[in-house]
């Protein structure tokens, strides 16, 4: 299986090897596309993949290339702010999917990249049906609010940023906020529904962005 996938580094180039965890051979700057041909290989206590014959790198630096990222799909034209989670086959908590979730400014720029989850373990396939308790259905989404989160308690987290589908659904009342059972590990991990960061360090990163850049949309799609 071959993809594109974006170098996302804290700014350094990110070092090329002739083979997992080998000699140094060249580097990648930061934010240059990649074709990944392969799946992960372990190797030194990471995981490589291979870019272009005897070229690897450490996979923990890429980011799949999302619609996001290019012009390849409906989200682009959505200008301005906005938060784009792509549903990876990553899980936590027992079986929670991970979406990649990535914070973007008005320019395109991605700010910052955090985890997210939605739904309860074991109703991981999204759905349109009220009260399912599955994800949070595939599509855009605005947000009620630019800019604010809310405070709420119990199973929010703390954090609630209300957002409003753009497409018919029988889903209703979702939001953006934390999940403090991401990681229990029970028949109750995971939200009845909405989308949430799953650590209080990426709640306080999308409260932030939130709350500085007032994102108008909120994408969710497949991988």
């Amino acid at each position: 299986m071959s993809y594109t996938a974006i170098v996302r580094t804290q700014g350094d180039p990110l070092n090329v090897r002739s083979s997992p965890n080998g000699q140094v051979v060249d580097t990648v700057a930061n934010g240059a596309k990649v074709m990944v041909t392969g799946d992960p290989v372990a190797g030194g206590g990471k995981n490589w993949v291979q870019i272009s014959p005897n070229r690897w790198v450490a996979f923990d630096f890429l980011s799949r290339e999302t619609p996001a990222d290019n012009n390849n799909d409906n989200s682009v034209s959505i200008k301005g702010p906005k938060v784009v989670a792509t549903q990876t086959n990553e899980t936590i908590g027992g079986g929670l999917k991970v979406y990649r979730t990535q914070l973007i400014d008005g320019t395109g720029k991605v700010v910052n990249t955090v985890r997210c989850v939605s739904g309860r373990v074991g109703k991981q396939t999204p759905s349109d049906i009220e009260g399912s308790q599955t994800p949070i259905p595939f599509g855009v989404y605005t947000f009620d609010r630019p800019g604010s989160v809310e405070k709420a308690g119990g199973e929010f987290g703390g954090v609630w940023s209300p957002v409003t589908p753009t497409f018919k659904t029988g889903r209703s009342g979702m939001g953006v906020h934390y999940d403090p059972s991401a990681f229990k590990n029970n028949s109750q991990t995971g939200t009845s529904g909405c989308f949430a960061t799953p650590t209080i360090e990426e709640r306080e990163v999308m409260t932030n962005f939130i709350r500085t850049y007032k994102p108008t949309h909120l994408i969710i799609q497949k991988n």
